[in-house]
């Protein structure tokens, strides 16, 4: 849907409304409506149609970062397709130990395979897929490199340690958090990296007030209601905004996902299994 189509069925629904509406309630309050009304519903419907086309369109460059006030998140996010996991083996039910006592670490390369955001991350060289802990070992760490980081960047597992036998688990969360950072994975949405934003709590924040403000300023300016019965049509038009009108808004505006590459495998050397580093497609190598 256009933003265009978007904007002038907003308008021309929200004027009906206003006119409409403001002709009854202020029959039945005031005993006669304001005057110029036709001229009112339409000033009311281009403002508020502009801002919720405004709303739209932002939503639509940046999918799901500027919700309304029960949806946003004070958080942005960036997608990575790779991986090194930072792995604490285990032997006997202990962690291998260096001479300084910190656990021995050995580190996986691990890539996300075919089907889009929600594949799962293989092993370089193994095809196996990523999992946080097995008997063999647990992964104390690991390091991504975002766009913007120019080496990547560690992030640590947050972990518990049992008083008595010393036992290290993965705190409830089970997230991966940036060493001197604030940046943090989720363990269960591994290709995520969720990065706290002011600027997006701000804007957010500042979307939703808009809404609230401009809902008052036709209500009460414009369409001349009392300012307690604008107070009243405000509260119950920005809820019904908020949890009715802006989720389908956003839901038929933003972009359709991307298809998913094509499937993709590591080559290894038939002699020795060692991998040649080199992506192939799986049609051929299975053909």
């Amino acid at each position: 849907m256009t933003l265009l189509l978007v904007f002038a069925l907003l308008t021309v629904g929200l004027t009906a409304l206003f006119l409409g509406g403001t002709i009854v309630a202020q029959s039945y309050m005031y005993q006669e409506a304001a005057p110029r009304l036709p001229l009112r519903a339409l000033v009311g419907g281009l403002l508020l149609g502009g801002f919720l086309t405004l709303w739209t369109s932002i939503d639509k460059n940046r999918p799901g970062q500027y919700e309304t006030f029960f949806n946003f998140s004070a958080y942005s996010t960036a997608e990575f397709t790779e991986f090194e996991a930072v792995r604490w083996t285990t032997v006997g039910g202990k962690f291998k130990t260096e001479a300084d006592g910190k656990e021995s670490e050995t580190v996986v390369k691990f890539k996300r395979s075919a089907g889009g955001k929600g594949a799962s991350f293989m092993e370089e060289g193994t095809n196996e897929t990523f999992k946080t802990n097995t008997g063999a070992y647990m992964t104390g760490a690991i390091r991504v490199k975002a766009a913007n980081d120019p080496e990547p960047v560690r992030y640590n597992a947050k972990v518990q340690e049992s008083p008595g036998t010393k036992t290290k688990t993965y705190t409830t969360e089970r997230q991966f958090v940036e060493v001197n950072g604030d940046r943090y994975v989720n363990a269960n949405q591994m290709g995520t990296l969720f990065v706290p934003s002011t600027k997006t709590l701000f804007v957010a924040l500042l979307l939703n007030i808009s809404l609230l403000l401009m809902w008052l300023v036709v209500t009460w300016p414009v369409l001349r209601f009392a300012f307690a019965h604008a107070l009243g049509f405000t509260v119950v038009g920005t809820l019904v905004t908020m949890f009715a009108l802006m989720p389908l808004l956003f839901k038929y505006n933003r972009p359709e996902p991307k298809p998913a590459p094509e499937a993709t495998a590591w080559v290894t050397d038939p002699g020795n299994g060692i991998p040649t580093g080199q992506i192939a497609r799986a049609a051929k190598i299975t053909g």
